[in-house]
């Protein structure tokens, strides 16, 4: 591989090399020795890189949902090889062609490996066009590696090619792959009008094929209404499902609609759930 094409990094690791090393426990010799061959021939990283779970491991990194600079991550849900992946592209300054050429010919997991370590990379182009390939593919793990359990996806939103349209047009696939919101931090705080509308849709396509719905629409319609998210959301408080009607009142509760008070007060003597019944008492 050449280095023609330099990664433009838009904004600083969330942490220093040395500080990502510690991360890495028992890993880091093995680490220090792969990125020794790396830097004396460059063309060996699309040979060390698939096989860093084995060399490295899969054990969990361990350690709950940290703060590293403006980087948010949850480190139970990130393995010892995807830590050393980043430590190893990070210490590399590996280009964007580079990382690329990764992606193209890793399988599934190459795949998930390089996803997870862009929570430990500069955002930027690469971050850009990865999360573009997660866009246009149904594997929920690849999904999960890009977005969930940390703050990547709020931290882009603004970069050069990920404007608010990319940025709804991602979401819509949490709707899709019924991925919970919550694990993508900060995501909630990018509602708009347009992005409800698009659940919406989405919603009354499924609901007509008899299909369940994605359970966050609720929540994410509720920060943003559009034509036709109070009846939903009013309608949701009747669903079968508890899951529904908790993120329906949830919904009602961030639209902050006090005309709407009559219908928590109507529904809270005949809901069951208590965790419920302490959201319509709020919004009652």
């Amino acid at each position: 591989m050449t280095r023609t094409d330099p990664l433009a990094i838009l904004s600083a690791p969330p942490m220093s090399i040395p500080d990502l090393r510690a991360l890495l426990g028992g890993a880091a010799t093995t680490a220090d020795a792969m990125l020794a061959e790396a830097k004396s021939d460059r063309s060996r990283l699309p040979v060390l890189f698939p096989s860093l779970p084995r060399r490295c491991g899969r054990d969990m990194v361990r350690g709950g949902r940290k703060k590293f600079g403006p980087a948010t991550v949850d480190l139970d849900a990130f393995r010892q090889c995807d830590l050393v992946a980043a430590f190893l592209l990070l210490s590399l300054g590996t280009t964007e062609v580079e990382a690329m050429d990764l992606y193209a010919h890793g399988d599934i997991e190459e795949r998930a490996m390089l996803l997870r370590a862009l929570h430990f990379l500069p955002v930027g182009p690469l971050t850009v066009r990865l999360f573009g390939e997660v866009q246009r593919t149904n594997v929920v793990l690849h999904l999960e590696a890009a977005l969930c359990d940390g703050d990547l996806f709020s931290r882009t939103v603004g970069q050069p090619g990920f404007d608010l349209g990319a940025a709804n047009r991602l979401l819509l696939k949490f709707a899709f792959l019924d991925v919970p919101l919550r694990r993508c931090y900060d995501a909630e705080r990018h509602a708009n009008a347009e992005l409800s509308r698009m659940l919406q849709d989405l919603a009354t396509e499924r609901e007509a094929a008899g299909r369940a719905v994605w359970r966050d629409t609720w929540r994410v319609i509720g920060r943003a209404p559009c034509p036709g998210t109070l009846a939903r959301l009013v309608g949701g408080l009747e669903h079968g499902d508890d899951g529904v009607r908790l993120a329906a009142a949830e919904g009602l509760l961030a639209a902050d609609r006090k005309d709407l008070a009559a219908f928590a007060r109507e529904r809270l003597p005949r809901e069951p759930r208590e965790t419920i019944q302490a959201v319509l008492r709020r919004l009652a």
